[in-house]
């Protein structure tokens, strides 16, 4: 089963694999997502821990539906 700090750094993982097939910067996915750069940072290292609004605000900023999102952090899990 995925634990809640898990969860953090691979959701981290698929925003940061994201942003960087499109050569997109922390700073400029921050400017398009009306964050802060180092919020960025900590989402994509698994320090924070998002809420379902930001991951539609950072879905959007990426240009993708907030459900491709999951679908990508679903790829990097196993249920059990």
């Amino acid at each position: 089963m995925v634990k809640g700090n898990d969860i953090d750094k691979i959701l981290g993982q698929v925003v940061r694999e994201i942003r960087l097939s499109k050569n997109l910067s922390q700073e400029k996915l921050a400017e398009l997502g009306g964050f802060e750069r180092s919020y960025i940072s900590k989402v994509e290292t698994g320090a924070r821990s998002v809420r379902f609004q930001t991951v539609v605000r950072l879905a959007l900023a990426l240009d993708k539906k907030p459900s491709e999102l999951i679908k990508e952090f679903e790829k990097h899990v196993e249920f059990t």
